[in-house]
């Protein structure tokens, strides 16, 4: 362990600084910030204690300084007092700690080993990372192989979801992996009926029960892998919970990925069902009573969507044999803290979303919901139409009357324009698609722009949340399945 102490009264501290050399700990000390960022230059420290108040340049003007340049060296600021606004403003800036003088020798030992004890947690964790990694790498890329790739990364993901950046790195490499495996295989894998899809799933693993028990299916709209996989863990482990993992169809936005679950078919095909369907989520209920039909099922059927945290806390039975929830109201929350300035102060990225929806179903009483059910007998599936991503490089959309989204776009001539993975389909039928034009999708990370705004709207949307895409994040979901 070496530390950098940085205070222009660092003989004041002698005592202590000997107290910590005595116990091993390797203990340079600088009395101005220039001088500290020349000792930086040149060795590598575990920890920098920075005192607030130095001349010339102020300790948060020295955090930014040495965080931009040493983004991953732990810094504690010192200070004479506990000053709640000053604390707020380091901690912004990526401060590890605070202390406040005098410090006492107790303090920096607990820090110290604080940081001893979390530097092997991440050494453990990075080879938790390399093995998975080599693990992922040796799953063949197949429908099945992708699934599996995907639920070891996501579970790897919310195990060690302090120390992610090297899962991170995995997940980029296997979705740019995904994406041209998806180009050269979607049209052959959607027809095949042996493989678990949006418009076979309720045909395979739930309907067959509705002469079993009273069924409710609960569709969390926009809800990826690992945050079903949290829901389901804070359910009761004395339940019966058994998981499948099956692939959205694309593109990954509701009115093609949930219209096909209802509808057992592909999209092209729900379209001529119900002709217009495709433009909306609003005819959810007959596409289903069209499958029922279809394949046999005469039962009472119970179709709502909840739109409300009110509406979530007050799900319960209603008799049928089948009944559909459709919780939508997350989602829209989640674009406003996303999109609406007044509501970006809530959070944003990846972890922000999640928490955000996590605490929604949470306020809404989700478990006590499920329990509802299942004291009535029902067996309960609980599943997403898409999941999400978040983009991060803009690539420009060049074309004749497109359509406006952000991660999949239908028109003629698109012509797309940057640095970012895209794939473009020029015959749509081939892939389940209505014959609109050209199909665009963005993969990876990448996001679309167009018109004269498009560079304002790069910046303004870059980190935000999408779905409609090409990735493991969106397409990959899961289907729960619970019972006493």
């Amino acid at each position: 362990m070496r530390i950098l102490w940085i205070d222009d009264e660092i003989e004041e501290m002698y005592s202590i600084v000997s107290f910590l050399r005595s116990q091993g700990i390797e203990v340079d000390t600088a009395t101005s910030v220039e001088e500290g960022v020349d000792k930086l230059a040149r060795q590598h420290y575990n920890l920098i204690l920075l005192d607030y108040r130095m001349p010339r340049i102020d300790g948060l003007q020295a955090l930014k300084l040495i965080k931009r340049t040493y983004p991953h060296v732990p810094v504690v600021m010192l200070t004479m007092m506990t000053d709640a606004e000053l604390i707020k403003k380091a901690m912004v800036e990526d401060a590890y700690d605070y202390l406040v003088k005098p410090v006492q020798p107790a303090q920096l030992m607990a820090l110290v080993a604080r940081l001893q004890k979390e530097s092997l947690k991440k050494e453990y964790y990075m080879d938790e990372a390399d093995h998975l990694s080599e693990e992922v790498g040796r799953i063949p890329e197949t429908f099945d192989g992708y699934l599996l790739k995907a639920v070891k990364i996501f579970q790897a993901r919310h195990v060690y979801k302090g120390y992610r950046t090297k899962f991170d790195e995995l997940l980029a490499r296997e979705n740019a992996r995904f994406a041209t495996w998806i180009e050269k295989n979607y049209p052959e894998i959607i027809r095949d009926d042996t493989l678990l899809m949006s418009h076979n799933l309720l045909r395979k693993l739930v309907l067959p029960y509705v002469e079993v028990s009273p069924v409710v299916l609960i569709v969390l709209d926009n809800f990826r892998f690992d945050q079903i996989y949290e829901v389901v863990s804070a359910l009761s482990p004395s339940y019966k919970i058994e998981q499948s993992v099956y692939m959205s169809l694309l593109p990954t936005a509701t009115q093609y990925s949930r219209n096909a679950l209802f509808s057992g078919a592909l999209p092209d095909e729900t379209d001529r069902i119900i002709p217009g369907s495709l433009q909306d989520n609003q005819n959810e209920l007959k596409l289903l009573w069209k499958q029922l039909e279809r394949e046999g099922y005469r039962v009472g059927v119970w179709y709502t969507k909840i739109k409300n945290l009110e509406a979530l806390s007050r799900m319960k039975p209603y008799g049928k044999r089948l009944e559909v929830y459709i919780v939508n109201f997350v989602d829209t929350i989640l674009h406003l803290t996303a999109n609406v300035d007044a509501l970006k102060t809530l959070g944003e990225g990846e972890s922000s979303i999640k928490r955000w929806a996590r605490l929604i179903l949470e306020d809404g009483r989700f478990s006590s919901v499920v329990n509802r059910f299942l004291d009535k007998g029902y067996r309960v599936f609980i599943t997403s139409d898409h999941g999400w991503t978040i983009g991060r490089t803009p690539v420009f959309v060049k074309g004749e009357d497109f359509s406006k989204g952000f991660r999949h776009k239908y028109g003629k001539r698109m012509i797309p324009e940057g640095e970012g993975r895209y794939v473009l389909v020029d015959d749509p039928r081939a892939w389940g698609l209505p014959d609109w034009g050209q199909f665009l999708f963005a993969a990876e990370d990448t996001f679309f722009v167009w018109g004269e705004r498009a560079p304002e709207f790069a910046e303004i949307y870059r980190k935000k949340m999408f779905h409609g895409g090409i990735s493991l994040e969106e397409m990959v979901l899961s289907l729960v399945s619970i019972t006493v």
